[in-house]
Order: C-alpha cells, then structure tokens, then sequence
C-alpha cells in the first residue's frame, strides 16, 4: 500500500490531525496512520516535526505510541464535535486530555528565539511521545483560543476547518473534494426531477 497523501486543510495541525480519519461520517472510516511511520509522515507534513526529527524517532522502539495518538486522536474528535454543536465535551475526555498536557509539561522547556520566549518540548527529553505531547499543546492552544469561535466541520465528510473567510462563508472542507461532489450530486437530482417533470408533462391525459 502507497505512502498515504496527508490534506491539510484544517488550517491548524491539532485539526488536520484529527483529519487524518478520512471520513468521520461512516462506519468504517478509512484511516490514514495505519502505521507509525505514518504519523511522522504527517507530523513532518503539518509542521509539528522537522525531517531530521521524523528520521530520529523512526529509529526509536515503539511500543504502544500509535494506539496513543489514535486514542488521541478520537478524544480530540469528540471534543472538537461537541463544541461545534454547542455542547459540552465530555468530562472524561477533559480529564484524559487534562493528565496528557501534564505529561507535556513536563517535558516543556522555555528557551529564547527571535526575541521572544518559546514552549518546546525537545525529542531528546519526550522520545517516542514528542509527537503526541507537541499536538496536544497545539490542541489545547487552539481549544482556549478565540480562533475556536471559527471552527466548521464539513456537512459532507466530517473534516473540522477553520472558516478564516472575510465573510466566514466556508462550508466544505475543500471545493475540489467535497464542494464539488456535492454541486455534481445536485445537478443529478436537479436533472433527474427535471426529466421526470417533463415525462410527466408529455404523458397522454387521457
């Protein structure tokens, strides 16, 4: 099986994680990290893991990290989805994602770039985990923001976005994919009923 071509059109990496379920909506969704080199490959895509990082943990033992990221990865699902229909998440999934972020703290580290002080959580101090507890403070960054107020998922697939348009217009996850299936689903329908009517308009009254 190819090398699986990561979509990163969420606009911040917590959600083109979580988009790493090629279609939430189903009951067999397809997943794209079937493997843990999977992960660094998108790790290394979304900007979450330099090359020379996704080479070094490629190296390490590991264990039971994909699981990890998977059960991440449905936590954050759940999360995110209850904030889009205006409910609370589930107090377990906090909880889950709460213990996480301590664990991520611990590996945090100030240091001084550009003038200004950074988070960094190094792959010497997190090893395998570096990946998990990076997009866990990118999750947490992203769920205390105001740019929350811009979450949208996509009515065709279930991809979360954020909806940064002028005029917050957004509505798919992206036209090529699904804005444009569905244009073509409705131009059937139309051209079907359209059909139909005009059968019915010809048929003898008699």
């Amino acid at each position: 099986m190819s090398a699986p071509q990561f979509q990163l059109l969420g606009g911040h990496p917590a959600l083109d994680f979580v988009n790493t379920i090629h279609d939430w909506t189903v009951h067999e969704p397809r997943d794209y990290l079937t493997a843990f080199p999977d992960a660094l490959r998108f790790g290394a895509a979304a900007g979450v893991l330099s090359p020379s990082e996704a080479r070094k943990l490629s190296a390490l033992p590991v264990r039971q990290e994909l699981r990890r990221l998977r059960e991440l990865r449905s936590r954050l699902e759940r999360i995110l989805r209850a904030t889009v229909i205006d409910r609370a998440p589930l107090a377990t999934d906090l909880d889950a994602l709460t213990r996480e972020s301590v664990d991520a703290a611990r590996a945090m580290r100030l240091r001084r770039a550009k003038h200004q002080l950074v988070r960094e959580i190094e792959t010497a101090t997190a090893g395998i985990a570096v990946l998990r507890w990076r997009l866990v403070e990118a999750a947490i960054a992203l769920l205390t923001s105001s740019r929350l107020n811009y979450l949208k998922t996509c009515p065709s697939c279930g991809w979360f976005f954020l909806d940064m348009s002028k005029n917050r217009s957004r509505r798919w996850c992206s036209m090529a994919m699904c804005g444009s299936n569905a244009k073509a689903r409705r131009y059937y329908w139309r051209t079907k009923a359209r059909a139909a009517r005009t059968r019915g308009q010809g048929s003898d009254p008699r």
